[in-house]
């Protein structure tokens, strides 16, 4: 099989090019570079080759991967959608949120073979925390992914190649709250934060009622300390913790760990790669593992995110 990513920043070298090379199915990567102008191998199966010249029309890939900044996705998706027989797009699809509500959007998104890339629902943690919440009981969660701050020279800071914090940590907690809704939500407070000599959000929090019974607080930050949780808290005061529910560092064995008054118990849920997973349902057509990604769920998703980032005034 072969594989063709657009964009070849820190995520595409740090998390997808190494879950890709542990892939024996994927015969090829090819990484898409504009700095890059002579072809260079980086391993036995990955070359960096110019932008241009891999989203010119010759070649034909099984998958694509987009992770240029979110200015450019829906740029780069144009350019290679004849080209690939699926494509994974990484958050958020785009910074200019009311196209996501236009024609042009439904017209590609209905498409089952492109979906916008959340690593973390294809680890099996997701299943279990979806079924602790989908059981009726729990009445309040609280979610947090902040990290600190990254080189001044991020994209993540220029308003122009779509940064700031919502774009990137914030999508987490919207996501979670999203497929997790089983119909209705109702916010009852958004808050947006940042700094002198920013000109990007760098933190927020929202506070969110699903299905009319389940209070639930997301805390985002670009700048902050390195936090990545979700807490459950059902109708008894039991609290489910689980760290790192979005990003998983490299061998992490993960646990669901429950407290009920003095007593501790755990739900192992082992050690996996939710990056290799993802691209593993990718290459099998596991269409259903993507669901959070189809037209209906992207709209509902994007439905939070826009009311949210209309509060962003700076």
């Amino acid at each position: 099989m072969k594989v063709l990513i657009l964009g070849n920043g820190v995520h595409t070298n740090k998390r997808i090019l190494p879950a890709l090379e542990k892939i024996k199915e994927i015969d090829e990567v090819t990484v898409g570079d504009r700095n890059v102008i002579e072809d260079i191998s980086a391993n036995k199966k990955t070359r960096i080759s110019n932008y241009d010249k891999v989203t010119s029309p010759e070649g034909e890939y099984d998958i694509g991967i987009i992770a240029t900044p979110p200015y450019n996705h829906i740029e780069s998706f144009e350019k290679i959608n004849e080209k690939c027989n699926k494509i994974l797009i990484e958050k958020p699809i785009t910074n200019d949120v009311n196209w996501i509500f236009g024609s042009e959007f439904k017209k590609y998104f209905k498409n089952k073979n492109i979906f916008e890339s959340l690593m973390y629902f294809h680890h099996p943690l997701w299943k279990e925390v979806k079924n602790i919440v989908q059981s009726g009981n729990i009445k309040k969660i609280i979610t947090e992914f902040s990290v600190p701050h990254l080189p001044k020279g991020s994209h993540r800071y220029s308003k122009k190649y779509g940064g700031g914090s919502l774009n990137d940590q914030g999508m987490y907690p919207i996501s979670l709250v999203s497929e997790l809704m089983m119909k209705t939500y109702e916010i009852k407070d958004i808050k947006i934060f940042s700094e002198n000599n920013y000109e990007v959000d760098l933190s927020g929090e929202f506070e969110i009622i699903l299905d009319s019974n389940i209070e639930v607080k997301g805390i985002w930050g670009l700048g902050k300390e390195y936090k990545n949780f979700v807490n459950l808290i059902d109708k008894e005061g039991k609290t489910y913790e689980i760290k790192f529910i979005f990003s998983k560092p490299d061998g992490t064995d993960t646990k669901i760990i429950i407290k009920n008054d003095e007593l501790t118990e755990e739900i192992n849920v082992g050690v996996h790669d939710q990056f290799e997973i993802m691209y593993m349902d990718a290459i099998n057509s596991n269409n259903s593992n993507f669901n959070y990604s189809n037209y209906k769920n992207l709209i509902k998703r994007y439905d939070i995110y826009k009311k949210i980032s209309d509060e962003i005034n700076f």
